[in-house]
C-alpha cells in the first residue's frame, strides 16, 4: 500500500481506465465525475476504485481532488491479504457482495447494515471501509 498526496484538480484516475487499485481517503475531499458530471463526493474513511479492482471491470467514473487530500493506494495482492487475515465469515460477506454487485440486476443484500457494522467493529480500518461501501453501493442499486 503507497499513500499519495493529491491537490485540488488533480485526478486520481480517469473514466475507462483499467482498476488495478482501490483507494482509501486519509483526509480531503473528492468528486466523482461520470461524462465530466460530477455525480457523488468522496470523503475521508471512504473507499474508492474498489469495484473496479474487485470485478476487474474499467473506471465507471473519475476522480478528481477538490481539496488536497491523501489517500493510499491498495493493490489487488495487499486486498486480498488483508481480506484474508479478516474473519472468515466477514470475507464470505464481502465476497457475496461483491458478486451481487457484479450481477446485471436482480441484487439482494446478504446482510443487514446494523449487522454489518457489529461484523466489522474490531476490523482494520480499510476492511470495515470496504465493507461499509460495498453494502452502501450496493442498497444504493437495489433501492434506486
Amino acid at each position: 500500500m503507497k499513500k499519495i498526496r493529491v491537490l485540488p484538480d488533480q485526478y486520481v484516475f480517469n473514466q475507462g481506465e483499467a482498476g488495478d487499485s482501490a483507494f482509501l481517503v486519509l483526509s480531503g475531499t473528492l468528486n466523482a465525475e461520470i461524462n465530466g458530471k460530477t455525480v457523488g463526493k468522496i470523503e475521508e474513511g471512504e473507499i474508492f476504485g474498489e469495484l473496479s479492482l474487485i470485478l476487474g471491470q474499467n473506471r465507471k467514473a473519475s476522480i478528481k481532488a477538490i481539496i488536497p487530500s491523501e489517500i493510499i493506494e491498495i493493490k489487488k495482492n495487499a486486498l486480498e491479504a488483508i481480506l484474508l487475515s479478516s474473519n472468515l465469515e466477514l470475507h464470505k460477506v464481502i465476497q457475496q457482495m461483491s458478486k451481487e454487485l457484479g450481477k446485471d440486476s436482480d441484487h439482494k443484500l446478504p446482510i443487514t447494515q446494523k449487522d454489518l457494522k457489529v461484523m466489522v467493529a474490531s476490523s482494520p480500518d480499510v476492511i470495515r471501509a470496504l465493507a461499509l461501501q460495498l453494502h452502501f453501493r450496493l442498497s444504493q442499486r437495489i433501492f434506486q
